[in-house]
């Protein structure tokens, strides 16, 4: 891409979307995002670019603010090189693409997102696939599954209680909120549910962007998250447990496709329906108003605590001062009509008889197969973007 060095290095797949595919060559620290659509890549470029800059602006507000201290701001990739569908780029590195990828369209590099390490993957494997050393041997065997990514589902339960099999994928594993509950402590939810608060608070009122379709996953930072399951058993002590730190793993906010600008200038009810219809319209990311009611209150408590401090910093306290609570009001609306609505409860967890449910993590044997490293590890308040918040009171 001009102005960079061009590594003549082959191409990889790393994930597919409604918009494009993401490319990465081994040992960079960036990704290619391509697609067909000029129109949706040029505008994810764009509004990422908003973000991420959104996202180094509210790391600055929240420092120097005394209301938030030591918890996570969640990531953003730094979008750069956007290449067009008629760019001369093509001609030197459309080669550099895997065979059924070699159409020319349009482009951007992006920070490239590290995937859950090893130990990560074996316990999604011990934990929600079938008890079977073929299953765990075939899944953990594809190279595919390396580039494991979690969407972090807090607003809903898995479908059903299904094991999964050797079909189903890693890549963007879907981690609903009693899959979080099996392997997480309550703390660290509660940790991942403020921090998408901050997240969507920077995204409404910094870059003021509505966040449609955004997606919310987890990554590494290099370090374990919970760790391999034998060696949790072998020392006797639970994944949960394993999970307390927060150093092993990063939050990312990214596709932004499908997001729209919004003008602050603009009514106060359409600003609010704007941002409502994103929440209420996206994958359940974001706590449910009526699924768990802890979870909910501490997101609901952070959003309006850091989106307090955004406008505040902005000097906008007169025109849009209102409108947080204004829309966690019509959220929680919502969410009273959306449980009411549907026949069977949509946070019940159902399952076939006849199907292999998942595991309990704390009851799962021992594989003898796996040397598994220690899963313990230390929470790093050292790193960027880390901020906290006293817990909301019960009132």
């Amino acid at each position: 891409m001009p102005g960079h060095h061009t590594d003549q290095a082959p191409l990889r797949d790393i994930g597919r979307g409604t918009c494009g595919s993401v490319f990465v060559c081994p040992g960079s620290p960036w990704a290619i995002k391509k697609g067909a659509n000029a129109a949706g890549i040029s505008n994810d470029f764009e509004l990422t670019g908003l973000a991420y800059n959104s996202y180094l602006r509210a790391l600055d507000i929240f420092a120097d603010s005394n209301l938030l201290s030591s918890r996570r701001i969640p990531r953003v990739p730094e979008p750069v090189f956007y290449e067009g569908p008629s760019s001369e780029w093509w001609t030197e590195n459309l080669c550099r693409f895997p065979d059924a990828d070699r159409t020319q369209g349009a482009a951007f590099r992006l920070t490239y997102i590290s995937p859950v390490l090893e130990p990560t993957r074996r316990a999604l494997v011990h934990t929600f696939f079938r008890k079977s050393d073929t299953t765990r041997r075939d899944v953990l065997g594809k190279p595919e599954n390396r580039d494991c990514l979690i969407r972090l589902y807090l607003g809903k339960n898995s479908p059903n209680g299904r094991a999964y099999d050797s079909t189903d994928t890693l890549r963007n594993f879907p981690m609903y909120l009693d899959h979080a509950q099996l392997i997480m402590s309550n703390l660290v939810l509660i940790g991942y549910a403020t921090e998408m608060a901050i997240g969507l608070a920077i995204l409404h009122w910094q870059a003021q962007i509505d966040a449609q379709d955004t997606e919310f996953v987890i990554g590494s930072s290099g370090k374990p998250m919970f760790g391999d399951l034998r060696a949790v058993h072998s020392s006797f002590r639970s994944p949960i447990a394993a999970f307390e730190g927060s150093g092993g793993s990063e939050l990312w906010m990214l596709d932004y496709d499908k997001c729209t600008r919004v003008d602050l200038e603009a009514s106060a009810s359409d600003i609010v329906k704007k941002y409502l219809v994103a929440v209420t319209g996206n994958d359940p990311y974001y706590p449910h108003p009526c699924l768990d009611d802890e979870l909910w209150m501490y997101f609901r408590y952070t959003y309006l605590l850091a989106s307090r401090i955004i406008i505040r910093s902005r000097k906008l306290e007169e025109k849009v001062g209102s409108l947080p609570d204004a829309l966690i009001e019509q959220w929680e609306q919502w969410g009273d009509l959306d449980s009411e609505s549907n026949d069977n409860d949509i946070f019940e967890r159902v399952s076939n008889d006849n199907e292999e449910e998942y595991v309990d993590v704390n009851t799962v044997e021992e594989d003898s197969e796996s040397d598994g490293e220690d899963s313990e590890f230390d929470s790093d308040d050292s790193e960027e973007g880390y901020i906290s918040i006293e817990a909301p009171s019960d009132s």
